[in-house]
């Protein structure tokens, strides 16, 4: 059948239809992540011992996850009503060594639930990143118009002056605001894991002979396997729908922002002030050609009523689950979630074409600014005629009575500032208010300083949510696990966030040499000097798919990340300085997961002599694999060391290795 001669989600076909997002939440993923749920299940049930699971049946797994039979999947639902065992039905066909052991020990909710929230999150970083993107473009936008006076209004009457940045400062501010909730429920959202078919966990019990330890041991394998770093210790069949009411409200928290900011710009739309995109062939009206409407501002507040609305359903989700679990939510959540996250898509996408094009009418504003400024000129006089004795009372009452008269002559005459002041009630202070005519952002007050205070401190864009830096894994600096001269576990805790596809992806990197004594500049611990030395120091390393790497710093005064280029150039080799030999720095790569899987510290590497803390440890446990500690292995710079998981590379190699600039340049920095 074709596309037009059926019903579609307007979502994915016209407002999504170009989004990542729509495979995220595609039948084909979410079949995907099922088998590999499966998998990692499998997998973590024979490191722990089950011997009904062989590594055969798992490398099986593996090689058949991607070859998906729909028909035999349709046709598996169709007769046993049941689509959690379709997919098994369907996945044990095509794995004949595994069908025996694929969900051992789960319930339904194991895949669609543990599924679900891996999408969830996934869809929450794209979202926060896209978030981060509109706030970028209303950042430029405030900061190119900061000093752009013009009439503020209250109760959408004239009012005292402002800048067209300091609004645009407010509405981002609004969108900053809701952005919060949004990571706030990202770095914070937990797995559900294995829990069984009522939570008790019971069927893993009976695999593992009552060993509890074991059973939480299996939970905690498939939590880090699938990305996550949380999880609930409680649950019935699923997870508490009370997670997805957190979501859905910070969701419709940036719905409400939206709402705003647009209506707003709707309003200065057709009072002149504001002009929002318009198309070269785009036409406003049909019956009207020579309209511009502000179609886009539009859309988005007719989005943002759907995910304001939203909180109402995902809380009758919640208080209708009944018991251990009823299939009231089932049908809901399957709209609500894919449905609320996709309009906040489409409702962010708009908005950053909006910020992207943007403009100022001008001379509409001027004249506006103008009208007004003999009135706001009062306002002034009312101040400095206080200075001058005059009592405050007395000073409000003459100028109600002048403006109200002027403003009646305004709708049939100009009025000018002159003309307000003839009375010699203002002969004190007539000349301070005239020489304020022609220069209008003095009745702004503090609008420039606030408006570029709250970009530099608050927003915060540049550098840190700037979505070409962003993780939809790590979130911002704040919100990692961090204890000071603890590098080389904040970043385990960093590694640990990084769902098992993606972190072939990423790598450590120890910095050190044969002396250990590296000096890193740009770094927090520096305080007032340019660099400080270390024995060691632990980052991570993103390859992204052009070509570039990011750096992850948690002890760095650059952004978090910054690209390779820009690490160099800040934190190893400034241009200014050179470094003398006997300082040169080596760097141990080690790929992300086989630092996961090898690393141990028993901290004892931070104790003096007398056994005293030469700084305080991190509050979570020990990362110690079997009694081992080797970290030493890990700081150490002989190649030779750890060769089997790692490369030990100089300053030139590394360089080379990772740097986008030309070969030349970089051969040049080390001539």
């Amino acid at each position: 059948m074709q596309v037009e001669n059926r019903y579609e989600s307007v979502l994915a076909s016209r407002y999504c239809r170009r989004s990542p997002l729509l495979e995220l939440f595609s039948e084909r993923n979410k079949t995907v992540l099922w088998r590999q749920l499966w998998i990692w299940l499998a997998e973590a049930e024979l490191e722990l011992g089950l011997t009904q699971v062989t590594p055969d049946a798992i490398e099986e797994m593996k090689e058949q996850r991607d070859n998906i039979d729909w028909n035999k999947i349709r046709e598996e639902e169709r007769r046993l009503k049941h689509d959690v065992m379709a997919h098994n039905h369907a996945f044990g066909a095509v794995c004949p060594k595994a069908a025996g052991i694929i969900h051992l020990g789960a319930t339904s909710c194991y895949v669609q639930d543990n599924a679900d929230l891996i999408v969830i999150k996934e869809a929450v970083g794209h979202l926060l990143a896209r978030t981060a993107t509109v706030l970028d473009r209303m950042a430029t936008f405030a900061e190119r118009e900061k000093s752009h006076v013009t009439v503020g209004r209250t109760h959408y009457q004239t009012a005292s002056l402002v800048t067209v940045g300091k609004r645009a400062a407010l509405w981002a501010q609004e969108l900053l605001m809701a952005f919060e909730q949004l990571k706030h429920f990202y770095n914070t959202m937990k797995f559900r894991g294995i829990k069984g078919a009522t939570g008790t966990q019971d069927s893993f019990m009976t695999l593992f002979g009552g060993d509890e330890l074991m059973v939480e041991r299996l939970d905690e394998l498939v939590t880090a396997k699938a990305g996550f770093n949380k999880k609930f210790f409680i649950t019935g069949q699923t997870y508490s729908r009370q997670q997805d009411v957190q979501l859905v409200f910070a969701l419709a928290a940036i719905g409400a922002a939206v709402k705003k900011i647009c209506t707003d710009i709707r309003v200065l739309q057709a009072m002149g002030e504001l002009l929002e995109p318009f198309e070269k062939d785009q036409i406003g009206s049909s019956a009207m050609p020579y309209k511009k409407n502000p179609m886009k501002s539009e859309r988005c507040c007719s989005l943002a009523r759907r995910l304001i609305h939203a909180p109402q359903e995902a809380l009758n989700i919640l208080s209708d689950q009944g018991l251990e679990r009823t299939l009231d939510d089932s049908a809901n959540r399957r709209m609500l979630i894919p449905d609320s996250v996709l309009t906040t898509e489409a409702m962010l996408s708009t908005l950053q074409n909006i910020f992207e094009g943007l403009t100022v009418q001008t001379e509409n504003v001027a004249r506006t600014v103008r009208e007004e400024l003999p009135f706001l000129g009062l306002e002034k006089a009312m101040m400095w005629l206080t200075e001058e004795g005059v009592d405050r009372q007395e000073a409000h009452a003459v100028i109600r009575e002048t403006a109200l008269e002027a403003k009646k002559k305004q709708a049939t005459q100009a009025v000018h500032m002159e003309d307000i002041l003839q009375s010699p009630f203002f002969d004190p202070v007539r000349e301070r208010v005239m020489a304020l005519v022609d220069e209008p952002i003095r009745f702004t007050g503090r609008c420039e300083s606030q408006t570029m205070r709250f970009i530099n401190e608050e927003l915060l864009i540049r550098g840190i949510f700037d979505t070409e830096r962003m993780s939809s894994f790590f979130g911002s600096r704040d919100n990692c696990d961090y204890t000071k001269c603890y590098c080389e576990e904040n970043i385990y805790r960093l590694g640990e966030r990084i769902p098992s596809s993606e972190q072939p992806r990423f790598s450590v990197i120890f910095i050190s040499n044969s002396h250990k004594c590296v000096p890193l500049f740009s770094q927090v611990a520096s305080g007032e000097r340019p660099f400080v030395l270390w024995d060691y120091h632990v980052v991570m390393l993103e390859q992204l798919d052009d070509g570039g790497a990011l750096v992850w710093d948690l002890d760095t005064l650059l952004p978090f990340p910054c690209s390779f280029d820009e690490y160099w150039i800040g934190s190893i080799q400034p241009e200014e300085w050179t470094i003398p030999p006997q300082y040169g720095r080596c760097f141990r790569v080690i790929p992300c997961a086989e630092y996961l899987t090898h690393f141990s510290s028993d901290r004892s590497h931070m104790k003096s002599e007398n056994g005293a803390w030469l700084s305080p440890p991190p509050e979570w446990d020990p990362i110690l694999k079997n009694g081992l500690n080797n970290i030493h292995d890990f700081i150490c710079m002989d190649p030779d060391v750890l060769a089997d998981i790692s490369a030990v590379y100089d300053e030139k190699d590394m360089y080379r290795r990772y740097s986008r600039k030309p070969v030349c340049d970089s051969l040049e920095v080390y001539a």
